[in-house]
């Protein structure tokens, strides 16, 4: 049974005391037949797009000169074509395939140009909200199976034309019998089938195709009981009012109502939010009167709360589903949620021992961070920091080359792809849901890179709730109840250790780009690692 939280929280938006928490409800399967023929047909549309565009880029390639200008102005133009094919593709096949493409949309945590260009990601983003729609007629039959009655006896009135439309649904604007607006969620027909079909392909060249050695069965089966979760809206709508209720003290933060009577596992009615402008652009916060610098530490401040105080974290938060409104009588931004269909539940245990670890990085305690890190990555421990965040590579062994890559927000050198799948396998080994928790953390990243958010910024949101988090139970102890005002001082203090970091990283980084410079042919260089090294010694000693 879920209990309410006591109403206790201080101005300084500190989460609520500990509760009870309610699991995310387990999707029942979908009773759709799989159709080969159509999931190979598909498969095999995806397949010659792959083709045409590596062939594309190695004979477009052939015989320019690495570092040339003429091959980086060749390379840009083959990114924008081949972008365009890849968003031809997600919109042709649609279902699992805009699901990737809203993906790779927004997967920029960090690596930057070298891991997804970023023709990609500006091509690609479409599919968040703006996929290509079904006629209204196919979208009314919808309504019309799920109620047994004609669709004008359900509601008052349903514009025809779309709100929105993404990789499961569209979304439609609606008037109830009273006069109430409403946003109406409509499953796609025969998308069940669809999914059956796409999944069966999916785990036959699973078991046959194994990259680097990998068996990458797992992130198949992973995904469909993922896709299986939203394909009920009745488990999307349960989500959304736990996180209305997760959420309740932070006023900044807003998730639809559900209008339950006209609710079904294909359609769902909300609460109609008007205004909402997407997170992820500045140029149009800032046209709406509200200020995105404001609007992304809402953001990085309410996941990082999901993350390490909740346990549960929204499983789909790309740009499509994370909007901002101006409230019409505070006249303060907001951040609007929607799209609660897939959440990750992290268990009490883990989501403490991933509060201390986050704690040890942003401290530079390496002893710590090797402890806790073996938990969730064994021997590539080491690659689990730099994956919250480039900033992390304190607290290890590390190189000046590491340094200069923080400072760039990239991936240090000597960070192999077979590695880093290396410790994908290892955490997913691991369970616990972490590494959709962290799905979901590069999601926001992505939001926040958009919006040019300051790293310092982000992971002071990592440091004070990591803090808190790692300090309190999620469960009813009211005899234990931690007081505010003691947890307060950790946050705080975890705050200060990232703007040390800062320090290091602004003091080292520039000494770093000297040394790779100059630093193996003369004596400036060997004297500036020298004096980088004292003075990263002298601070990981004084602080």
């Amino acid at each position: 049974t879920r209990t309410e939280r006591p109403a206790w929280v201080s101005e300084t938006g500190n989460p609520p005391p500990p509760r009870a928490r309610a699991p995310t409800p387990t999707p029942t399967p979908a009773p759709a037949q799989p159709n080969f023929a159509m999931g190979m047909g598909r498969a095999m549309l995806a397949q010659q797009t792959f083709y045409e565009i590596k062939g594309d880029y190695e004979k477009s390639l052939e015989g320019k000169e690495e570092g040339s200008k003429e091959r980086a102005e060749t390379m840009a133009a083959l990114h924008l074509r081949s972008a365009d094919k890849c968003l031809k593709l997600a919109q042709r096949n649609g279902g699992i395939y805009n699901k990737a493409a809203q993906f790779v949309a927004s997967l920029q945590a960090g690596a930057g140009d070298a891991s997804i260009p970023k023709p990609y990601i500006d091509a690609l983003k479409i599919v968040c909200d703006k996929a290509p729609f079904r006629p209204f007629s196919d979208m009314a039959k919808v309504i019309e199976e799920d109620f047994g009655k004609p669709i004008s006896e359900v509601f008052q009135s349903v514009d025809e034309e779309p709100l929105a439309a993404a990789s499961l649904a569209q979304v439609h604007r609606a008037v109830l019998k009273d006069g109430t607006e409403v946003a109406v969620k409509i499953q796609y027909p025969g998308l069940l089938e669809q999914m059956a079909s796409d999944f069966a392909v999916f785990r036959m060249f699973g078991q046959q195709i194994k990259p680097g050695g990998f068996d990458l069965t797992w992130v198949v089966n992973d995904f469909e009981v993922s896709i299986s979760a939203e394909l009920d809206f009745m488990i999307e709508g349960k989500n959304a009012e736990l996180t209305g209720k997760d959420f309740a003290h932070q006023k900044y933060a807003k998730v639809p109502k559900v209008y339950w009577d006209l609710t079904t596992k294909r359609v769902l009615t909300m609460e109609f939010v008007t205004d909402m402008v997407p997170t992820n652009d500045a140029a149009k916060l800032r046209a709406a009167g509200m200020d995105p610098y404001k609007v992304g530490c809402m953001l990085s401040d309410l996941f990082a709360e999901m993350v390490f105080c909740t346990g549960r974290v929204h499983g789909d938060p790309h740009a499509g589903n994370v909007y901002c409104i101006l409230d019409k009588v505070t006249k303060e931004e907001r951040i609007v949620l929607l799209d609660h269909g897939l959440y990750h539940d992290v268990d009490n245990d883990l989501r403490r021992s991933f509060s201390d670890f986050v704690t040890a990085c942003v401290a530079r305690d390496g002893a710590k961070m090797k402890s806790l890190g073996e938990r969730f990555a064994g021997p590539l421990y080491r690659f689990f920091p730099i994956i919250l965040s480039p900033w992390f590579v304190f607290g290890s062994k590390i190189q000046l080359e590491d340094i200069r890559a923080a400072k760039e927000k990239r991936i240090p050198p000597g960070v192999k792809l077979k590695e880093v799948g290396e410790f994908l396998v290892g955490l997913h080994d691991t369970g616990g849901n972490l590494l959709g928790v962290l799905h979901s953390m590069g999601y926001i990243r992505g939001i926040l890179n958009c919006l040019s958010f300051p790293e310092r910024r982000r992971l002071k949101s990592f440091a004070k709730f990591a803090a808190l988090g790692g300090a309190y139970e999620v469960e009813p102890r009211d005899e234990d109840k931690v007081p505010a005002e003691v947890l307060v001082p950790a946050s705080a203090m975890a705050v200060v250790n990232v703007d040390i970091l800062a320090l290091l990283i602004t003091v080292l980084a520039p000494l770093a780009l000297v040394v790779l410079v100059l630093g193996k042919r003369t004596t400036a260089g060997i004297a500036a690692a020298i004096l980088a090294l004292i003075l990263g010694t002298l601070y990981n000693h004084l602080y």
